[in-house]
């Protein structure tokens, strides 16, 4: 049967992908909550609940000793741990205010240490099983004479990219290779070729490179650049041994950080439009159920990926999370006193408001713009 040139079995497979999709993004979340648990059993804070999802409740089961609540509500797109008295001053021991400033910020930072763990858990097991990932040059392009001298080209086919100027030229990361690029007129590239590790002084020139309009005349499209055209259709693979996916995982969780600080603060520089740069939570959604269609080491990146980046989000000093909480435990730590409970919970649902509308418009932007 068809529907709309579609199959009813493509649709279906469509649908287990964004079911797939959801359930990668509920255990990064589980995880995530569970950091704040761990920490705050360790260090005897008064849990009332834990969930996952929000709305409505469709489970809910209490610990008759402790009176934690565990539940799992309708919508499947978060979850919390709640602490007693998390918004309050103390009304007794347990209670989240009544710990000192360092116990809380342990809490609310492990959250974030428990992403980070995981990322470097699935990472490492991609590194070991699928391997990491580089570009392989395609084709290569004579530079154009420049004055009397012109520049020599370096590059072969088939040379494999490993790095530019000492920093890791990794296909995973889809802006990396042209943000390693970018500003350089002269450059320190490496390469494998044939298995020899090379270091290629390069610079940038006039390539010369013709191609055909749509009226089949010859254009000159002349550019200045390395001369190289990445292949499209090979890649290189190189599994790793098991603590060099461990450092290597390391390595890249750094870079993956560094390549999202440089697209949002391509954003304040107009390098970017907000669109394509930030997505809210269903363009999150989107992108892990094109991730879930690629099989199981697909998956395991995605995780990888996403966990970074969840832990980086959650770090950052914005109302209502985690790294603007830390900030006020700094404060209280630092001053001696708190910050009117009062205050800090206003600010934080006024930023949690803010927060759900600008994810909301950051989809909108990215599936209509």
């Amino acid at each position: 049967m068809f529907l709309l040139g579609v199959t009813i079995v493509e649709v279906m497979k469509y649908i287990g992908y964004f079911l797939g999709a959801i359930v990668c993004l509920m255990i990064m979340i589980m995880v995530h909550e569970l950091g704040h648990y761990t920490a705050g059993k360790i260090l005897k804070f008064k849990i009332n609940e834990f969930a996952i999802g929000f709305g409505p409740k469709i489970f809910s089961r209490t610990n008759k000793q402790t009176g934690e609540v565990f539940s799992v509500r309708a919508l499947p797109l978060g979850g919390f741990c709640q602490f007693a008295g998390e918004d309050l001053e103390a009304v007794q021991e347990g209670d989240f205010n009544s710990k000192k400033p360092w116990q809380r910020i342990i809490v609310l930072v492990s959250g974030v240490l428990f992403n980070y763990i995981f990322a470097i858990i699935f990472l490492s097991i991609f590194f070991m099983g699928y391997g990491e990932v580089n570009r392989v040059v395609g084709k290569v392009y004579d530079f154009k004479a420049d004055g009397e001298t012109a520049i020599v080209q370096q590059f072969q086919p088939d040379d494999i990219i490993l790095k530019i100027d000492g920093k890791n030229a990794y296909a995973l990361l889809n802006d990396n290779f042209a943000a390693l690029l970018k500003g350089k007129d002269e450059m320190v590239v490496t390469i494998n070729r044939n298995g020899e590790i090379i270091d290629l002084n390069v610079k940038k020139g006039l390539v010369e490179k013709i191609v055909v309009d749509e009226n089949g005349n010859e254009v000159d499209a002349s550019y200045k650049g390395l001369g190289i055209e990445l292949s499209g259709e090979k890649i290189h693979l190189v599994k790793l041994p098991f603590f060099q996916a461990i450092g290597h995982s390391f390595v890249f969780g750094k870079d993956v950080i560094a390549v999202s600080l440089r697209a949002i603060g391509s954003i304040f520089t107009g390098g970017a439009k907000i669109g394509d740069t930030l997505g809210g939570t269903f363009t999150a959604i989107s992108m892990l159920a094109t991730l879930t269609s690629g099989g199981f080491f697909a998956i395991v990146y995605g995780l990888g990926i996403f966990s970074i980046s969840l832990a980086f989000m959650n770090i950052l000093p914005l109302p209502a999370l985690d790294g603007a909480k830390v900030v006020f435990c700094l404060i209280e730590w630092i001053a001696g006193k708190p910050v009117n409970r009062k205050v800090e919970g206003v600010i934080h649902a006024v930023g949690l408001l803010l927060l759900l509308a600008l994810t909301i418009t950051l989809d909108l932007v990215h599936f209509l713009g």
